[in-house]
């Protein structure tokens, strides 16, 4: 058998060691709802957003009791941290099962308020029997998040029992992150399901790629949403332009299937013709035509629909805008 002594010196250093580790886990500082609604643009009632404002005020409060325990913790020795049987021992373990009890609270929350608003479409949905390919990747990012959920739940009913520092703040904040995860991914299907019937480019980090939607669901049953909504033939159909002139657009919406020109109105008011591109399985909307980007990019301003953007192509292939503006650069 082989023993290992410690030297105080090296006491001194695991110590230190282990209240830098628990202190790299705190929030560098207070919580806000644009953590938990900055990439998203959604309509919610006042009485939801009350309970996102009191998510956050909790989760803020979590991270106060938090602080606290690692403080009563910065002040044990090794001797009482390894014996765990003093009262300032006791202390800083039930303010850790606090904190992370109310982190749970907070995330839920918020959570709830995206999660019944994904039910009140899903709701309405059901009553007109449609439902689209489009919302495939809502489906997506609503199942991920009530897994992630899940986990975090889980983890959290284990913490009750723990007895260890290190090992309860570690689970602690492994189930924050399942759930800010969680939170995020029932947003950003509240999201698409609010668009709908359009699906924009959102530019989100980390987003589900069409490759990965493909896997998930792997035979889809799909229903055409009501036809006055969509159609069977295209808006104003156009080739994407050939030639070695760039052109710049502004596109509008996207989607899987085709919008009418009637539906399209009713967030574009502009007096542009919509032009209908069709790039692989998806139907993209744009209008304008223009030889330089400035011009496009004051038509995206100006045209008033929220997450429009500018495409550029050339030579019946789509460029990205940086691609565009190297080789009007290098002509």
């Amino acid at each position: 058998m082989i023993q290992i002594i410690y030297h105080p010196v090296m006491k001194l250093f695991s110590s230190i060691l282990l209240f830098t580790l628990f202190s790299s886990f705190i929030f560098s500082q207070d919580i806000s709802v644009a953590d938990y609604r900055g990439e998203l643009n959604i309509k919610i009632e006042l009485i939801d957003e009350k309970k996102i404002e009191k998510g956050v005020e909790t989760l803020n409060e979590a991270g106060k009791i938090e602080r606290e325990a690692l403080s009563i913790l910065k002040k044990m020795d090794d001797t009482e941290i390894a014996e765990g049987t003093s009262s300032d021992y006791k202390k800083m373990l039930k303010k850790f099962i606090e904190a992370s009890l109310l982190y749970g609270e907070g995330h839920s929350l918020i959570y709830n308020v995206f999660n019944e608003n994904c039910t009140k479409f899903q709701l309405e949905m059901k009553k007109m029997n449609h439902y689209a390919s489009g919302l495939n990747k809502a489906k997506y990012y609503e199942l991920k998040g009530e897994r992630n959920l899940a986990r975090a739940t889980s983890i959290r009913e284990f913490l009750l029992e723990a007895d260890k520092p290190e090992w309860i703040q570690y689970k602690m904040h492994e189930a924050l992150q399942l759930e800010k995860i969680a939170v995020r991914n029932k947003g950003r299907a509240l999201q698409i399901y609010q668009d709908f019937p359009v699906e924009y480019n959102y530019g989100w980090e980390n987003d589900v790629t069409p490759e990965e939607l493909a896997r998930f669901f792997k035979n889809p049953l799909i229903k055409l949403p009501p036809e006055d909504v969509f159609k069977r033939k295209p808006v104003e159909e156009r080739e994407i332009p050939e030639g070695g002139e760039v052109i710049f657009r502004v596109q509008i919406a996207a989607h899987t299937v085709t919008l009418t020109d009637r539906y399209i109105r009713t967030f574009y008011t502009g007096q542009d013709s919509i032009i209908e591109v069709h790039e692989g399985k998806w139907f993209k909307y744009q209008i304008g035509s223009f030889d330089n980007y400035k011009s496009a990019d004051s038509l995206r301003i100006s045209c008033r629909v929220p997450r429009a953007f500018v495409v550029a192509y050339q030579e019946g292939r789509k460029l990205t805008i940086k691609e565009a503006l190297a080789i009007i650069q290098e002509n």
